[in-house]
């Protein structure tokens, strides 16, 4: 019964308000747990479906967005890898030994999802209005890497004790989850055909990130932040009266910008059964950070 329900309210959602969003700028990563010692930038293109802002039983109000994040390649070359190497040495190789980690390539992929209700303490109507509330959420990205194939990187690998000499192609996987505040406000600037509105979300987020060739599991807390500002327009704004109910169709279209960030505070290192945490390897520079910045298009409708 509840799971029928669950499917009916997301359906009727879709039915009555929904906007279709495509989204482009910059995705940027760095972590020492993988190697990525200096940030690394690219392209990056979204694809989302979400709903912004709707009001249920009076001032209250729901939104949700569902966000494909897809990257183009990030480099990372190889004198930065051995940067950590070099800190490894003397802990796994010894005096005369020389460890080398080889120029690796990464590609993001993955889905970003929250949801969010809360109350508007100013509502005038639909399109104008602040309110604050509550935001969880969960976060499944998988980041894709390989050894590049360069004479640099194959005359480093052939002098030098490679740490990951025979590394293939591997996946690590991020599956977090966050739970925090937002806020956000609409204000109309012509005569409601054309509005600005800004959203702005701040939470814990915990998680595992785990690597299939490393047999590893990174127990992880941080935190996630998000502001979102664009404009709105619609062509019309007009209300039908159907027997008992007010009906406003729109179509609509937004254009806007979204930042956003995740941060590891504390993390732990599960290898073959037996954790070590941040602290300890804190001299190897175990921070990571993704952000995003990307601009974005949008289409809707709602009755």
């Amino acid at each position: 019964m509840k799971k029928s329900l669950l499917i009916f309210l997301g359906i009727s959602n879709i039915l009555l308000a929904t906007e279709f969003d495509y989204g482009n700028g910059t995705f940027s990563m760095q972590g020492g747990f993988l190697g990525a010692v200096e940030k690394m930038d690219t392209d990056v293109t979204t694809y989302s479906i979400t709903t912004r802002h709707a009001n249920l039983f009076g001032d209250y109000f729901y939104a949700y967005d569902i966000n494909w994040y897809e990257s183009k390649t990030l480099n990372q070359m190889t004198h930065n890898y051995n940067n950590l190497a070099s800190s490894l040495n003397g802990l796994f190789g010894g005096a005369n030994s020389s460890l080398s980690i080889p120029a690796m390539k990464y590609t993001l992929q993955g889905i970003d999802a929250n949801a969010k209700i809360g109350y508007d303490i100013i509502h005038q109507d639909d399109d104008n209005y602040f309110g604050v509330g509550a935001l969880v959420g969960i976060s499944l990205p998988w980041i894709e890497s390989s050894k590049k194939t360069s004479s640099s990187s194959n005359n480093n690998n052939s002098s030098n004790n490679s740490l990951l000499g025979t590394f293939p192609d591997t996946k690590t996987s991020i599956q977090t989850y966050k739970l925090g505040a937002t806020v956000s406000f609409q204000k109309s600037l012509l005569d409601k055909k054309i509005s600005l509105y800004g959203m702005g979300s701040y939470a814990y987020q915990t998680g595992k990130i785990k690597n299939d060739y490393l047999d590893s599991d990174y127990s992880v807390d941080g935190t996630f932040q998000e502001y979102n500002i664009g404009l709105y327009f619609t062509p019309f704004t007009e209300k039908y009266k159907l027997w008992f109910l007010t009906l406003s169709p729109r179509i609509y279209a937004t254009l806007g910008y979204k930042y956003s960030k995740w941060s590891v505070d504390k993390m732990s290192i599960n290898m073959s059964g037996k954790e070590v945490n941040s602290d300890i390897l804190s001299p190897f520079d175990m921070e990571f950070n993704m952000d995003s910045s990307i601009g974005y298009f949008g289409i809707g409708y709602s009755f």
